[in-house]
């Protein structure tokens, strides 16, 4: 079914609340009730393989965890205005994993007349935008908690470097909806949402954040636009033009995000496609490069050509010639 529109949140299934599970979300109840019986079937897959737990649920439990010992630790503390911001968002957090929302980001608000400069709030409620499927607003509240970290990541700490990193992978990706999709328009994106500034950008997201596979997924996007996915940042006046090496790069960061992508063959074969793609893109790029020397080098001289088209992303055949992998 087609989802409500991004101001209306989606439903979700109080089930996978009470067995631990990330909460399904689903375009109402009618929904829900046409798929109860795939979706009881994945509960009881999940309980079975995991003991009730799906790798996000696996995460709830962990963020759970870690608010009970921060709780702990926060009542040992004296009063101070960061013990109450403090306790606001764990309370907010304990109403995230509940699914309470509204009460969740109210909290959330109350924090943030406490500390305005404090991106870890702006980062919640970006979160909380997210989970309610509302593009636009979530893409602020990103964006906002990604100016707030330090802007030199090096001489910050370990958490706030990977916070920062975290922000900014979710910022560009809930930057990337087109506006008619519940996006924010062209006109309200930050001035760093621009083909130059993201080729950086994502350098250094995978260099603080390797371990995050959506790092890997948004550098390749940016020096390999796919087919299927125009970009919606500013491009370039003279084009998004890409050398071979920047293509190469891409291809190698599709694999990584093929091998870290779990499940099997099926499960990574969109990858190798992209992956592909970017290989034989980079590898136009390198025939056109060698025409131009030859021409000239002597020769008729020839018109200038285009940049070469990139080749329709499709699944490779079996007999197809692809890297090892």
């Amino acid at each position: 079914m087609q989802p409500p529109p991004p101001a209306k949140a989606f439903q979700t299934c109080a089930r996978c609340r009470e067995d631990g599970l990330e909460p399904s979300p689903f375009c109402s109840k009618e929904c829900l009730k046409a798929n109860w019986s795939r979706h009881k079937a994945w509960h009881a897959e999940q309980k079975s393989s995991s003991g009730g737990l799906s790798p996000t649920g696996s995460n709830n439990a962990k963020e759970k965890a870690v608010l009970s010992t921060l709780k702990n630790v926060l009542k040992e503390q004296p009063a101070s205005e960061g013990k109450s911001y403090m306790g606001l968002l764990m309370q907010a957090d304990e109403l995230k994993l509940k699914g309470s929302y509204s009460k969740a980001e109210a909290l959330l608000n109350e924090a943030l007349e406490m500390q305005p400069e404090n991106p870890v709030g702006f980062a919640a409620l970006g979160e909380i935008r997210a989970l309610l499927n509302q593009p636009a607003e979530a893409a602020k509240h990103y964006a906002k908690a990604m100016t707030l970290f330090p802007k030199k990541t090096e001489g910050a700490a370990a958490n706030s470097r990977k916070l920062w990193a975290s922000s900014t992978l979710s910022a560009i990706f809930w930057l990337n909806v087109p506006q008619k999709e519940g996006g924010l328009p062209v006109e309200e994106h930050p001035e760093w949402f621009h083909d130059v500034e993201l080729k950086e950008l994502t350098a250094t997201l995978v260099a603080l954040a390797p371990d995050d596979l959506r790092s890997w997924q948004t550098r390749a996007f940016v020096l390999c636009p796919m087919p299927d996915m125009p970009p919606q940042w500013q491009v370039p006046s003279g084009g998004m033009m890409r050398s071979e090496a920047e293509l190469q790069e891409a291809g190698r960061c599709w694999q990584k995000v093929m091998e870290m992508t779990p499940g099997g063959r099926e499960a990574k074969r969109p990858y190798v496609a992209r992956a592909a793609h970017c290989f034989r893109t980079a590898q136009m790029v390198a025939a056109q490069l060698q025409q131009n020397a030859i021409n000239e080098g002597g020769g008729a001289p020839e018109p200038p050509q285009p940049p070469p088209t990139p080749p329709k992303l499709e699944t490779p055949a079996a007999n197809e010639a692809v890297p090892a992998w």
